[in-house]
C-alpha cells in the first residue's frame, strides 16, 4: 500500500493549485455574489485538459483513474467549490453512468460534449416528493413506438438550465406495465422540456439549482442509458452515482482544505496579548482536531477512489459503503473544520470581505445533496449487517 502520488499525480495537483491561487480564488466571490456560472473557469479547465480526465481514450479523454481527477477536485476546491464541482461533473456522475452503460454512440456524444465544450452533465433525480426515497419518483416515460413520452417535474437539480446533456431518472411504462426506473438522455432544447424556479440556495451560488419540466416530452428510445429492469436497473443507477458522492466528498475537503490554510497564515500574523495567537494551546489543539479530521477525510475518500469496482465497458466506479463513509464523514467534518477556522479570525471570519462565511455557506451542502449524511449511514448500516432495511415500517 503506496500512500505517495506519483509524478505524474503532483504534476496534477500543482498545475490545479497554480490555476486556484492565480485564477480561481480572485473570481469565487463574483460567482457567488452574481450568480453566474463560471464559464471563466471552464474555459480554463478545457484547455489544460482537466475536464474528461477520466473519458477512455477512444472517446477522445486520457482515461486516467478516478483517484486523479479527486485530486484535481480537491485542489480546485480549496479556491473554489462551484468550479470544483463542475470538475466532478465533468468526470464522474452522469458521464460514469454514460460510459458503464450506455451506447457507443451515447459515449461518443457525451464525451465531445465534455471535451469540445465544456458541457456539465446533469443528473435528473429529485423530485418534489422523492429526495431521499428516491423509489417514490413520479416522473413517467411511456414507451410509444420507437419514442418515449416523458412526464413529470425535476427539482434542485444542479445545472438545470446550463447543461446540454441530462440524465433523467423516470419510471419506465410499457403498454401499462411498470418496468421499474432506469435512465435516459434528454438534451437541453428538445421540445417539451423546459426550466422552472431557479432555487435561492444558500452556497454554491455559481451553479444553478433548478426545476425541470417536461410535459409530453418525446425522446428516441436510442436515448436509453440504463434500462428499467425491476430493480436491477435502479441498483445499476445506484452503482454510477458512487462516483459523484465521492466527488463531492473531494469538494468538501478541499473547501475545509483551503479555510484551514488560510487560518493558519492568519493565526501566524495576527497577535493577541502581545504573542501570535497560533501560540496559545487552546486554539493550537483546535488545529491539530482539525488536522486530523482532514487527513482522515483524505484517507477515506482516496481509498474508495482507489479501490473503484469494475463495470461494464472497462469502467470503474467506487463500492457503495466505501463512498458513503467518506460522504458521511467527510460532509461532517469538513463543516467543523471550516467553521472552526473562521473562528480564528473572530469578526474579520464573519465578514464578507474575506472568503471564510461564504466557503462556511459553501460546505453546509455536503451533509445535504447527493445523498444526505443520515441517507449514508442508513447505507452504511445496511453493509455492516448484509441486509435490507425497510424504512417504511
Amino acid at each position: 500500500m503506496d500512500f505517495q502520488l506519483t509524478d505524474e499525480q503532483k504534476q496534477i495537483v500543482d498545475l490545479v493549485d497554480e490555476l486556484g491561487r492565480k485564477e480561481f480564488a480572485e473570481k469565487a466571490a463574483r460567482w457567488d455574489e452574481n450568480h453566474e456560472y463560471p464559464w471563466d473557469n471552464i474555459h480554463k479547465l478545457r484547455k489544460c485538459d482537466l475536464l474528461g480526465m477520466t473519458i477512455p481514450e477512444e472517446y477522445g479523454g486520457q482515461g486516467r483513474p478516478l483517484i486523479d481527477a479527486i485530486l484535481a477536485i480537491e485542489t480546485a476546491a480549496k479556491y473554489c467549490g462551484v468550479t470544483a464541482r463542475v470538475l466532478v461533473e465533468t468526470n464522474m456522475g452522469a458521464l460514469g453512468c454514460v460510459m458503464a452503460y450506455g451506447t457507443d454512440e451515447q459515449r461518443k456524444r457525451v464525451a465531445g460534449r465534455i471535451l469540445n465544450e465544456g458541457d456539465k452533465p446533469a443528473i435528473g433525480m429529485t423530485e418534489p416528493e422523492a429526495g431521499t426515497a428516491l423509489t417514490d419518483l413520479q416522473t413517467r416515460a411511456e414507451k410509444n413506438g420507437n419514442k418515449y413520452v416523458i412526464n413529470g417535474t425535476k427539482h434542485w437539480i444542479t445545472g438545470g438550465g446550463i447543461s446540454v446533456t441530462n440524465l433523467i431518472f423516470a419510471r419506465f411504462f410499457d403498454a401499462g406495465n411498470d418496468l421499474g426506473i432506469g435512465g435516459i438522455l434528454v438534451d437541453k432544447g428538445t421540445p417539451g422540456f423546459t426550466f422552472g424556479t431557479v432555487e435561492r440556495a444558500m452556497g454554491l451560488r455559481g451553479i444553478p439549482e433548478t426545476e425541470l419540466i417536461f410535459e409530453n416530452c418525446e425522446v428516441p428510445d436510442a436515448n436509453v442509458v440504463v434500462k428499467a429492469d425491476g430493480i436491477e436497473g435502479f441498483k445499476n443507477l445506484m452503482y454510477g452515482y458512487n462516483g459523484q458522492r465521492v466527488g463531492a466528498s473531494a469538494v468538501a475537503l478541499g473547501i475545509a482544505q483551503g479555510a484551514h490554510n488560510l487560518a493558519i497564515d492568519w493565526m501566524k500574523k495576527r497577535k493577541a496579548f502581545g504573542r501570535p495567537i497560533s501560540e496559545f494551546q487552546g486554539l493550537q489543539w483546535m488545529m491539530a482536531e482539525g488536522e486530523i479530521k482532514l487527513n482522515a477525510a483524505r484517507l477515506l475518500i482516496y481509498r474508495a477512489a482507489c479501490n473503484a469496482r469494475d463495470l461494464p465497458n472497462n469502467v470503474k466506479l467506487p463500492y457503495m459503503d466505501e463512498s458513503s463513509m467518506a460522504k458521511a464523514f467527510t460532509g461532517h467534518a469538513a463543516f467543523e473544520v471550516v467553521s472552526e477556522s473562521l473562528q480564528m479570525f473572530g469578526a474579520y471570519g464573519y465578514s464578507q470581505d474575506l472568503p471564510l462565511e461564504r466557503m462556511l455557506r459553501d460546505v453546509r451542502m455536503f451533509q445535504i445533496g447527493g445523498g444526505t449524511t443520515e441517507a449514508q449511514m442508513n447505507m452504511i448500516s445496511r453493509s455492516i449487517f448484509k441486509r435490507k432495511f425497510d424504512l417504511r415500517n
